[in-house]
């Protein structure tokens, strides 16, 4: 057996022995109650101590609390102090007795709180005035305002500093990025650990013909192209387990996390069990919402299918007069008869609501019941959740199924256990396809004006109904487009996935003050997709790929990751002014992919779909990856006299991704905190309450993703006289590779006026990463296309705040509470590879987003107009042409210049209304969709030129004559410039463009807290009632679109095409606490 197995088995063992025989020691003063906020609901991880001591105990789900003091304070006099984010402290003295002594606590809200006791890393918790770093943390309360089933929905608008994009797919992935992107063309997510354990936030996507590929960490297969967004894994998370999120926003604070932490880190609690006297606490929530899409494009309704003002339809596939074509450039709609898709000589009419009516209202039904319960030695909490979802997509549903047990044991007075486990299981139906190839929305962007979308719902009976090809469904085109229902019912997409995260951890007291920690935990998780494609597809004849005849494809992922460390926690007050926080351990991250998959296109029975019924040999596919991170960490702080801290950590990582000349990086942190308003007492005043600053800086290594170091072959499906075939990749290897390195500088401001009426948190942040690992080109002379090489350089440079204000506060019972989060980053590609400009991070058409040297991160490049000296467009015969043939035009970048929220919630009594605005200012996008919706002529600015017929009064483009150098006078229809400027000019993307900016009515509540003596009748303390919103309003400079949009958690960001919209979402919530 190895060193790594002789260290992994003894963890193992010291885990289940707890490390030594346990001590005796004697019973001092239990301390127990009950901490509540507003109309007595229960306030969920506050924390409740007694400083002087240095013992406490965070709150339950009950808002319950239980803890010992020492038996050396027996009969002394001492405060325990109530706190939480978002509450006013309280505190309150009592005798220890050397028994018991109840003691509950009500708190008052506030806009924000600067001081209390937050979750840091690995678990450790701190006072916050001690922290040198940039850190926030939201209660359940704060993620449960409005419900979602992606708990990364909850975080939108309220973080600063934090640039979250959600999908319009029901489960799909949403992209969060902290300060702006590290990596030029890898992972910019952030770390997420659940209870200790670090779990998968990998996403799953489809390439434009079928899905392809394996689970990435920097983001799937899917975007403007096409493909399937099945969520990212961080989804799986139910939000109604989770008691609090505290948010490592830099390399700063997330350093002891490693390699991993360089893009922050967030931290998820879930709710623990406590003490009940040996009865069970039963708490339920129960949402019920009402799903549509927040953005649609709006249409012109005057002019229909067809070109030049003609259509006549035949076959739709050319045999009439422009029935092949989909644009909307065909004859006015004013009631003449014209042949149709639905039979000879119909009523040329506009069916202004064919698109809109092809969406549902969705539902989902959301439940959770926990229960817990226990003594002071043992307690535990076990919950139930589902979601059951109809999408608002016809035939899409996507249900959840989770189940979480908490348990806490203390065998003796040195030695306690905690161990948690979560099951999950996600299924999807008939996920839509999103992008330009899959994208049911994609022929909405050509849906003639006059086609009736109802007569489409019976596309059973086929296409020899209306003369189209017999093998095809009954649709309004057939050159281009499938039936939109056919494709949702016909070609079945089925997706499932099972996951278990568990952890189970040992605690001994070696000393009073001094701990050793024994923690094993494991994210496992499969997750299969199949996909099923019915014959008579359109794209058999545009595409290349034999599935579309009829076939399937089916995919299984399996990953696993187990984290084992073992550390020593010393907590000493040495002397009265000088109290140390040390920590020392090592661990061993080991991890597992495998991924399998079988395909074939056509079947030799139609309609069943399996491997023995392929008409052809299948074509199957194995991927294995394993990964190992050997990490020996420690961190110690000193706080001197309460108001100073100096601390540090320090972390090595040993990777198997790396070469052994190189697989060792190590990397420190440091940081200081000095609150002002203690270490000089004359500065605090009535309005000057609290201040503190901080500073920190940190250096973060990051490693390679697997098989880097050799060049790998490819095994192939099919054999050469019998023998194995192999193919040799792309990517010429690197045995040479060095780790990334992230540096990053931080300053803070922290205080409150007012008694805490007004409070601000501030921070300042330099940071780059350099040493990039990415594949740069290289001569094909070689063999190979690219090569990974370390190089490159990336700059963040911003700063952030969160501001909150109680501008109102009576004795009667109201109070408003205000707070508004900023955040501005500004990146620079300071660095590429020698002899490199630009890498290419997405692409479609002539839109291309670049990482570009001396750019922002994100550079959105294309084809531009030509112009004069003056900026004035050139023109030939009357259009617009292109000034060069390369895309080489910057039209700025996708980042925004800066984000925030601003939330408002106005108390009175029990009663409560809450709203959120959510912001994005700065960045551009392209938008396909509006460049395809200018060439078809759908949208109501194609209307211009052709008021009157379609070719009057025409367009005379505004600009000047290259041949004379005058004013241009030549007039060409609206057909011709539209289809010019989207397309037949050279691809110009110019004119789609747009300003990515956006205001967000994000979240909107109003919710009732009812009477304790109606809830009492019950046997629980408190019953509310809510009536709540997401994504409400769009206020954008882009028309047509949603302008937040995501296919994936990658790179590949800022063009969109047929992207599905955020859900508008109105919900009715009920929940019992106990």
């Amino acid at each position: 057996m190895g060193m790594t197995g002789k260290i992994s088995r003894f963890l193992a063992i010291a885990s289940v022995l707890g490390l030594a025989p346990a001590f005796a020691q004697a019973q001092g003063t239990t301390i127990s109650g009950q901490v509540t906020g507003t109309g007595g609901a229960p306030v969920v991880g506050a924390s409740v101590s007694i400083p002087t001591l240095r013992v406490g105990a965070f709150t339950d789900a009950e808002g319950r609390y239980t803890f010992t003091a020492p038996t050396s304070a027996t009969g002394t006099s001492v405060t325990v102090v109530a706190r939480r984010l978002g509450f006013t402290p309280s505190s309150v003295s009592i005798t220890l007795n050397g028994s018991a002594v109840s003691q509950n606590f009500s708190l008052s809200t506030a806009a924000t709180e600067l001081q209390g006791v937050v979750v840091t890393a690995l678990g450790l918790t701190r006072e916050r005035s001690q922290l040198g770093t940039a850190q926030q943390q939201l209660s359940t309360s704060e993620i449960n305002a409005t419900k979602t089933m992606n708990v990364i929905n909850s975080l939108q608008g309220k973080v600063s500093g934090v640039n979250i994009t959600g999908s319009g797919t029901q489960g799909g992935s949403n992209r969060i990025v902290f300060r702006g992107a590290n990596s030029i063309s890898g992972n910019n997510s952030p770390l997420f650990i659940v209870d200790g354990v670090a779990v998968s936030n990998a996403t799953r996507g489809g390439s434009p013909t079928g899905i392809a590929g394996g689970v990435s960490s920097s983001g799937g297969g899917a975007g403007p192209g096409g493909g399937f967004d099945f969520g990212s894994a961080i989804s799986d998370i139910n939000p109604e387990d989770i008691a609090t999120i505290s948010i490592l926003k830099g390399p700063n604070a997330a350093a002891l996390y490693g390699s991993r932490a360089s893009n922050g880190v967030i931290i998820m609690t879930t709710k623990k069990g406590s003490a009940s006297g040996g009865k069970m606490r039963t708490e339920v929530s129960t949402t019920y919402t009402w799903e549509s899409p927040s953005v649609l494009p709006q249409y012109q309704n005057l002019y229909g299918q067809g070109s030049a003002g003609q259509f006549q339809y035949v076959d739709g596939s050319g045999g009439g007069v422009q029935d092949y074509n989909d644009q909307s450039f065909g004859p006015r709609l004013d009631g003449r008869l014209i042949d149709q898709f639905t039979g000879p000589q119909q009523p040329w009419v506009a069916h202004p609501n064919n698109v809109y009516d092809f969406f549902n209202t969705g539902h989902t039904l959301s439940n959770t019941i926990g229960f817990s319960g226990g003594t002071d030695r043992a307690n535990a909490r076990i919950s139930f959740g589902s979601d059951q979802v109809q999408g608002y997509i016809p035939n899409n549903d996507f249900h959840k199924t989770n189940g979480l047990l908490n348990a806490t044991l203390k065998i003796n007075d040195r030695l306690s256990s905690d161990a948690s486990l979560q099951y999950i299981r996600n299924t999807g139906a008939n996920r839509p396809g999103v992008g330009y190839t899959q994208g049911v929305l994609e022929q909405f962007v050509w849906f003639g004006r006059q086609v009736d979308l109802n007569a489409l719902r019976n596309w059973q009976q086929g296409g020899a109904v209306n003369n189209g090809p017999a093998d095809r469904e009954y649709n309004w085109n057939y050159s281009y487009h499938n039936n939109p229902f056919w494709l949702q019912y016909d070609n079945p997409l089925q997706d499932t996935r099972d996951r278990v995260i568990g952890s189970i951890a040992a605690t001994y007291n070696l000393a009073e003050g001094v701990d050793a920690v024994v923690r094993t935990g494991s994210d496992i998780y499969r997750f299969n997709i199949d996909q099923h494609f019915a014959p008579g597809d359109v794209r058999q004849g545009t595409i290349v790929d034999p599935r579309y005849f009829g076939g399937f494809i089916n995919l299984n992922d399996y990953n696993n990751e187990n984290n084992t460390d073992a550390s020593l926690r010393a907590n000493r007050s040495l002397g009265s002014h000088l109290q140390i926080n040390a920590l020392g351990g090592g661990g061993i991250r080991r991890s597992t992919y495998n991924f399998n998959s079988a395909q074939t296109g056509g079947l030799t029975v139609p309609g069943i779909y399996n491997v023995s019924n392929a008409a052809i040999t299948p074509t199957l596919g194995q991927a294995l990856q394993r990964k190992q991170v050997n990490s020996a960490y420690g961190s110690v702080d000193a706080v001197l006299n309460g108001w100073w801290t100096l601390g540090g950590t320090a972390r090595n990582d040993w990777s198997s991704t790396l070469p052994k000349s190189n697989n060792s990086y190590f990397y420190p942190s440091f940081y200081t905190a000095f609150v002002l308003t203690d270490a000089l007492p004359a500065l605090k005043n009535r309005l000057l309450t609290y201040a503190k600053l901080r500073a920190s800086t940190a250096r973060v290594g990051s490693d390679a993703d697997p098989y880097l170091l050799r060049t790998t072959y490819s095994g192939l499906s099919t054999k050469y006289n019998g023998l194995a075939q192999f193919t040799l990749g792309d990517a010429l290897a690197n045995g040479t590779l060095r780790p990334e390195i992230t540096h990053s500088n931080e300053l803070g401001l922290e205080f409150s006026l007012l008694d805490g009426r007004v409070t601000f948190d501030g921070s300042m942040y330099d940071k780059y990463t350099r040493d990039q690992i990415f594949n740069a080109p290289v001569s094909q002379t070689t063999g190979f296309t690219v090569k990974s090489i370390n190089a490159g350089k990336i700059t963040n440079k911003g700063h952030e705040f969160l501001l909150g204000i109680t501008p109102l506060q009576t004795d009667g019972g109201f109070t408003w509470n205000s707070t508004f989060n900023y955040g501005r980053n500004k990146s620079r590609v300071a660095e590429l590879a020698p002899g490199v400009t630009t890498l290419l991070l997405g692409s479609l058409f002539q839109a291309r987003v670049e990482a570009r040297l001396d750019e922002p991160y994100g550079a959105l490049m294309g084809r531009a107009w030509a112009r004069d000296t003056q900026g004035r467009l050139l023109l030939q015969n009357g259009f617009p042409y292109a000034a060069t043939t390369a895309p080489t035009h910057y039209f700025g970048s996708i980042q925004p210049n800066w984000t925030g929220g601003w939330g408002n919630t106005f108390s009175y009594k029990n009663l409560r209304l809450y709203g959120l605005f959510d912001f994005r200012r700065g960045g551009h996008l392209a938008s396909i969709t509006n460049q395809w919706g200018d060439y078809t002529g759908i949208f109501p600015r194609t209307v211009r030129g052709r008021e009157i017929d379609w070719n009057n009064p025409g367009i005379v483009v505004q600009g000047i004559d290259e041949a004379t150098g005058q004013p241009n006078t030549v007039n060409v229809t609206a057909e011709d410039y539209f289809q010019c400027i989207a397309y037949n000019c050279g691809q110009v993307i110019e004119d789609h463009i747009y300003d990515a900016s956006y205001t967000k009515l994000r979240e909107l509540s109003i919710s009732l807290e009812l009477p304790s003596t109606f809830a009492s009748r019950f046997n629980t303390s408190a019953i509310s009632l809510a009536l709540t919103g997401r994504n409400l309003k769009t206020w954008a400079k882009v028309p047509n679109i949603d302008p937040e949009f995501s296919y994936q958690t990658g790179n590949n960001q800022g063009i969109e095409f047929a992207a599905l919209p955020n859900a508008r979402v109105w919900g009715l919530n009920v929940r019992i606490t106990p």
